[in-house]
């Protein structure tokens, strides 16, 4: 499960006076997020646009946090100009299982640098979650369907 990429795009929210030039992070464009080496790949731009209705920001347990941590390139010059003000980003996503059974996850598709930076500040980390529809509708790819949800 190792290779969950941000693909270079707005990225995570920065703060853009404190922001060098230079940043690969930083960068303007769309913005998407694969897993499971491209089988599943997200709509970040509009994931961020469906949430910006003003719901409520829950804080992610440490653990889950950790763990999304886990399957991330973190890009350790990014973390001193990302705004933790701005919450990460859950979607749900489905997997077939081996007997065709389809299963449900969570997954951070917006907010890894984020997160690293309330870790190492020993702060919350606040996202929010995309409900089932909105989540099928920012999945771009998915295995179920082949290439797009509807």
């Amino acid at each position: 499960m190792g290779d969950m990429v941000v693909e270079s795009g707005t990225a995570a929210p920065c703060d853009e006076q404190s922001a060098p030039d230079d940043c690969p992070q930083c960068g303007t464009g769309p913005e998407t997020y694969t897993m499971l080496r491209g089988m599943y790949k997200f709509d970040v731009d509009l994931a961020r646009s469906i949430v910006s209705d003003g719901r409520e920001p829950l804080a992610l347990d440490i653990e889950d946090v950790k763990y999304a941590l886990e399957w991330s390139v973190i890009h350790e010059p990014h973390l001193d100009h990302v705004d933790l003000t701005y919450p990460g980003i859950i979607a749900h996503y489905w997997y077939p299982d081996t007997s065709g059974e389809l299963l449900h996850g969570t997954v951070l598709i917006d907010g890894h640098h984020r997160a690293a930076k309330a870790l190492q500040r020993n702060v919350p980390f606040y996202v929010v979650v995309l409900t089932e529809a909105e989540s099928k509708k920012v999945t771009l790819r998915s295995p179920e369907v082949g290439v797009a949800m509807e």
